[in-house]
């Protein structure tokens, strides 16, 4: 496989490829188009929404940290509101992760059993306060 220059790790992007992959975008030719600045597009893992709720996740190994322009973004798409943002620490299952609540409040979460229930709570919340 032919991997663009914006793909940093080549051997965990084959790790970790996600439901319904369909190929590579090179994302490269974009470089200067947003003038003096390093930005570039950034993926998010997975996103759900019901009834105009949405939960997006973002998936990062044990001890990586979100990269900075990545979390300004992440924190942004809060502030629209009717966002939550889970970011999960595990390549595989949820090992611990971090919820980051549409009012802004951040709460810190280990293990499977931790995070089904706290989607399924959001699941249950979204259906009664959505649009």
């Amino acid at each position: 496989m032919d991997y663009p220059e914006t793909i940093k790790n080549k051997e965990l992007f084959k790790e970790s490829l996600p439901p319904g992959f369909d190929g590579i975008f090179d994302w490269s030719w974009l470089a200067g188009c947003f003038g003096d600045t390093k930005i570039m597009p950034m993926d998010i893992d997975g996103i759900v929404e019901r009834k105009g709720n949405f939960l997006i996740f973002e998936t990062k190994r044990i001890g990586t940290p979100v990269p900075k322009g990545q979390m300004i973004t992440l924190n942004k798409l809060i502030e629209v509101g009717k966002m939550t943002v889970m970011i999960i620490y595990g390549k595989k299952l949820p090992e611990r992760f971090t919820i980051i609540y549409p009012n802004g409040v951040r709460k810190d979460y280990i293990g499977l059993e931790k995070a089904k229930e706290r989607v399924a709570s959001w699941f249950r919340f979204a259906g009664r306060t959505g649009g």
